[in-house]
């Protein structure tokens, strides 16, 4: 039994809450043996809405803390594409968090396995560990070197002291202020600019990013050793539904979509269809398979 509690930080919204639930409830039933402490970093999570949380923590034992945060903070920053201001907040952990390290998780994760493995790794020397991201070519823009990897952030686990020390927040923020044309993936790409490959990588099972399922991993796997990518696609510990589209949308298609729902309908906020679900959505997608199913058995008749 662990007794060493571990430190994990979800940043979230209000309007965000039944994505983290999944992502909390997910955690705490693949990781009953450990004891954790959740830090969740909102401006907006309201006392209702929180107890909703803390239940999902009690139920396996487990601690949780409201973090608040000024959006004041986060004035300048921009959030391109698909991500929100949010995303920003896990900077802040340092301020806000007296620990040496914590495990930062999106809340658009689910998890399928022990994190245990993962949270003790030794990040000493190095401000973090996390999972490469092959494919970046904004190099030089980001003034990092030609031969850096860069990293997704989904999945951190930081040496919040180093990050303190080296005052890595303010100059994150201020690559993202001095250069908006460079950055794609708001903080993430701040947070590459000024580490610079100065950061272990994990392996990919402990973030394993939508792309390789909607790519293929045939593109990808040379840019791991060992076959790593095949194993992860196999028996991921971290399922992260990163990029626009997720698995509460409507007509979402991901091998492990389902992991979101079964998590989803052992919270308070338990409901059995997409929210996005609307009856013109329904009908482009009934009448395609109908035709399908017609064609196909005029021609099994011919």
């Amino acid at each position: 039994m662990c007794t060493t509690r571990m430190n994990i930080v979800f940043a979230s919204d209000k309007g965000y809450v039944e994505h983290l639930a999944v992502a909390m409830y997910s955690l705490f039933e693949n990781n009953q043996e450990l004891p954790i402490d959740v830090y969740v970093i909102n401006a907006d999570i309201d006392q209702d809405t929180w107890r909703n949380l803390e239940t999902i923590a009690e139920r396996f034992g487990n601690n949780m803390f409201d973090v608040k945060i000024s959006d004041q903070d986060l004035d300048g920053l921009i959030t391109p594409h698909h991500l929100k201001r949010e995303t920003y907040y896990r900077l802040f952990i340092p301020d806000k968090l007296h620990v040496p390290k914590v495990l930062y998780l999106d809340a658009d994760i689910a998890v399928n396995g022990s994190i245990s493995g993962l949270y003790n790794i030794n990040v000493d020397n190095y401000y973090l560990a996390a999972a490469n991201t092959p494919g970046f070519v904004g190099h030089k823009d980001l003034e990092m070197s030609e031969g850096s990897r860069y990293f997704n952030a989904g999945v951190l686990l930081i040496n919040v002291e180093r990050w303190r020390q080296e005052h890595l927040k303010e100059r994150v923020i201020d690559v993202v202020r001095r250069k908006p044309w460079a950055i794609q993936f708001a903080d993430q790409c701040g947070l590459n600019a000024v580490v610079d490959g100065r950061w272990k990588e994990l392996h990919p099972k402990f973030n394993f990013q939508s792309f390789f399922f909607e790519e293929g991993i045939d593109a990808y796997s040379p840019f791991f050793p060992n076959s790593e990518l095949t194993a992860a696609m196999q028996s991921p510990v971290i399922l992260h539904y990163s990029g626009a589209s997720k698995p509460w949308h409507f007509g979402y298609k991901h091998p492990y979509r389902s992991l979101y729902w079964k998590y989803l309908r052992k919270t308070p906020y338990n409901h059995w269809f997409s929210k996005d679900l609307t009856a013109s959505k329904l009908m482009k997608w009934c009448v395609p398979q109908v035709v399908k199913r017609h064609v196909k058995k005029v021609f099994q008749q011919r």
